[in-house]
């Protein structure tokens, strides 16, 4: 799974080819065929072993013994930064098969949401915050700051910031108009 997880990701859903990752794994087509139909099958086995990866590293970031703002800081951090597969979907263009995605993305808005959720409660964030709205600007963030280092204007806007240097702004954005 691995190595068809390297494929797809180097290549895309359209310039992976079973033979190659057979061949790469050591293995003939034959066995392959035996587990997997087809690609599709193999893509989607693919895509539901890296939608529990990654809830796993959510559940470990927002469950670990630190304060709220800390959690964030890390989410952001790996949110900008991780290669994850689960990045690309709908993005392979022609032939790549639709992958539902809403489980996924649930899991790991809950995942967020009952963290926000306890710190309101151990005291970290104001009782009036909106857990909804504080969902949204750290999403908005996340997906702003991705979008924009892929651009050719972010060394014009970031000027040499970092990744940590971005998460330490938001941070300081959300204690201030979060915080207690």
């Amino acid at each position: 799974m691995e190595i068809a997880k390297e494929h797809f990701s180097r290549y895309g859903y359209a310039g992976t080819n079973l033979e190659a990752i057979g061949k790469e794994a050591g293995v003939t087509r034959g066995p392959l065929y035996y587990y997997f139909k087809n690609k599709k099958e193999l893509y989607a086995a693919v895509i539901e072993q890296e939608k529990i990866r990654v809830v796993d590293q959510y559940k470990q970031i927002f469950e670990q013994p630190c304060s709220i703002y800390e959690k964030l800081e890390k989410d952001i951090l790996y949110c900008s930064s991780s290669q994850s597969l689960l990045r690309q979907i709908g993005v392979g263009g022609q032939g790549e098969p639709e992958i539902p995605m809403q489980d996924y993305s649930q899991k790991v808005y809950q995942i967020k949401e009952e963290a926000l959720k306890r710190a309101v409660d151990k005291g970290e964030l104001r009782t009036d915050a909106k857990i909804e709205e504080m969902l949204q600007f750290l999403y908005i963030f996340v997906y702003g700051m991705t979008e924009l280092r892929k651009t050719e204007n972010s060394e014009l806007v970031l000027k040499q910031r970092t990744l940590m240097q971005d998460a330490q702004m938001f941070v300081e954005i959300f204690s201030v108009r979060y915080g207690v």
